[in-house]
């Protein structure tokens, strides 16, 4: 299991910088646990905007790019722009139309697909990585669509949270070789913790 640690910290303002560490936890295979952040009234605002109907251009902290955006770089990675928790379709759209077989889920927390859902293949942690963002633009995960071979699925999971001001979330990615069964949702994943020290965890 490889733990995707944020990249080095930027010189940016409270809200942004609660915003960005809460949104880039996450690990393969199982979720990690990430503490409940209380964001600023600028941060949820924000927040709310990326929750607008898809499509929709948005701010988000210092960036502005539209809601779940996926862009080709002329390197051949995409950039994974994820903003709005409610509409997978619109990631796994365009990433096929990349070239990208893909199968995107975003789940409440204590909520998981029943499993397994195909034949996934190994650990990859050179699938999905992590950048820091260039001054203005948007936190993204960068995908590199070279690891993902013929006949194979980037199957995503994410789970979000929301309650008031705090905001969690926890991820999971595997590539699998073959057919992926649809998401049959069943009781499990990651659960919000009561407590001052509470969060996403397994």
């Amino acid at each position: 299991m490889t733990d995707l640690r944020p990249p080095a910290e930027r010189d940016l303002p409270a809200a942004r910088h609660a915003l960005r560490k809460a949104h880039l936890m996450t690990v393969i295979e199982q979720p990690v646990r990430s503490r409940r952040r209380r964001l600023g009234l600028a941060a949820l605002a924000t927040a709310v905007a990326a929750a607008l109907a898809v499509g929709v251009p948005v701010t988000l902290g210092q960036g502005a790019v539209p809601a779940n955006a996926v862009i080709r770089e002329p390197d051949g990675s995409i950039k994974l722009y994820i903003t709005d928790y409610r509409h997978p379709e619109v990631i796994e759209r365009r990433l096929h139309d990349l070239g990208v077989q893909a199968d995107v889920t975003f789940l409440p927390t204590g909520q998981d697909c029943r499993e397994p859902r195909g034949t996934y293949l190994p650990d990859n942690p050179a699938l999905l990585t992590s950048d820091p963002p260039a001054e203005g633009e948007d936190d993204y995960w960068r995908l590199h669509p070279e690891q993902i071979g013929p006949g194979q699925t980037f199957v995503y999971t994410m789970w979000y949270e929301e309650q008031g001001e705090n905001r969690m979330f926890s991820a999971r990615y595997r590539v699998a070789t073959g057919p992926v069964a649809p998401c049959e949702i069943v009781p499990g994943g990651p659960v919000m913790e009561e407590g001052p020290e509470g969060g996403i965890g397994g």
